[in-house]
């Protein structure tokens, strides 16, 4: 039997990593916007509100982690080792997913920036070399990165994570094998969605 002890989650982890997601949503907001290139196809109504309703959410579950939080002293008393470690893994994570999604931007443009096509092209470069998706990887990297901030004292965020893992690894496979079946020259080493492994 493995009993896990959960202590306190400090007031600095809430504020920090409501600050993070909201930098995050904002990234993707405005790579949807301006980096994009998305094809023809339309998002299902029931995607679209389950998209939304999933980040409301996300925000209201950062709170409940809170109900645990110690809040002596300034929040920069506060600032503990894992802090600073899951900050730098979410920015580390956040540049990759970044990178990913202009190269794949970049597979449906020509070099002025216009929109040469709509079609599924092969991705190259970058963690293209190593996975399929690199930005599904990068997403789970990111909200691993936030359960870091909590100290990864917070079952309810390891919930979110493995919701995450899970989400991610299904649509990196799904797209692993679309790619396969459609290029007979896709390479053998890469794997759907975390380097080496799966």
């Amino acid at each position: 039997m493995v009993l896990i002890i959960l202590s306190s989650v400090p007031q600095l982890s809430t504020v920090l990593v409501q600050l993070l997601l909201c930098v995050h949503s904002l990234r993707r907001l405005l790579e949807c916007l301006f980096v994009s290139v998305f094809s023809d196809g339309a998002l299902h109504l029931v995607q679209y509100v389950f998209g939304v309703c999933y980040y409301i959410v996300l925000g209201l579950t950062v709170l409940c982690s809170n109900h645990l939080g110690k809040g002596s002293g300034s929040l920069l008393s506060q600032l503990d080792w894992f802090h600073v470690a899951g900050s730098v893994l979410f920015i580390w994570a956040s540049l990759m997913q970044h990178q990913s999604i202009v190269l794949l931007a970049g597979l449906r443009t020509g070099k002025s920036g216009t929109v040469e096509t709509l079609a599924h092209r092969l991705p190259e470069g970058g963690w293209f070399e190593l996975v399929s998706c690199p930005h599904y990887f990068a997403e789970l990297l990111i909200y691993v990165s936030l359960s870091l901030i909590f100290g990864g004292l917070s079952l309810t965020w390891w919930l979110v994570v493995l919701y995450v893992l899970f989400n991610q690894a299904l649509a990196a496979q799904l797209c692993h094998e679309h790619y396969i079946s459609k290029y007979d020259s896709y390479p053998k080493h890469r794997k759907a969605f975390i380097p080496f492994v799966l």
